[in-house]
């Protein structure tokens, strides 16, 4: 091998150690400890513009919402229904509205979730769901950003059995 070889293997060689640094036992020690990702982190909503009835099958207990009204968008056409799933695309409840007026809420998870909602009256209260009229954070995506807080703060923290 001649000088000028040497020096282009090792300008070879110092470029890939630049691009691909060798990882140290630091590095690989903590890439071992770090957690994995929660279960449960946060809550997504999807809405629909039609009222949603889940299978019966799924359906783990029905909550009527007698004691909510909401605002309807005057601008846009107000969501019907709303799904709350997590992050794994697992579906944990759904809220809906039929043509009629009445809320509707249904749990497709073992929540432990207090039949009488005293939190989530208080926040729809909070929150004047009743006379709010924006399109997606009023009326029923005002109610349910509300239940959405009070189903995190039971999945995450749910009740001894």
């Amino acid at each position: 091998m001649t000088a000028i070889q040497i020096a282009k293997l090792i300008t070879c060689l110092l470029l890939l150690s630049v691009m691909n640094p060798p990882q140290t036992l630091a590095e690989g020690k903590m890439a071992k400890e770090t957690p994995g990702p929660e279960p449960f982190s946060d809550l997504n909503l999807r809405f629909s513009n039609r009222p949603l009835d889940p299978p019966e099958n799924l359906i783990v207990q029905t909550v009527p919402l007698t004691d909510f009204s909401v605002a309807t968008a005057m601008v846009a056409p107000s969501p019907q229904a709303v799904i709350f799933e997590n992050d794994l695309r697992q579906r944990l409840a759904v809220l809906t509205q039929d043509e009629t007026g009445p809320l509707t809420l249904f749990l497709l998870a073992p929540l432990p979730l207090d039949p009488k909602l005293p939190s989530l009256v208080q926040c729809a209260h909070d929150r004047r769901c009743e006379t709010d009229r924006t399109p997606l954070t009023g009326g029923l995506g005002c109610l349910a950003l509300c239940l959405k807080e009070q189903l995190e703060a039971v999945a995450t923290n749910p009740l001894p059995r």
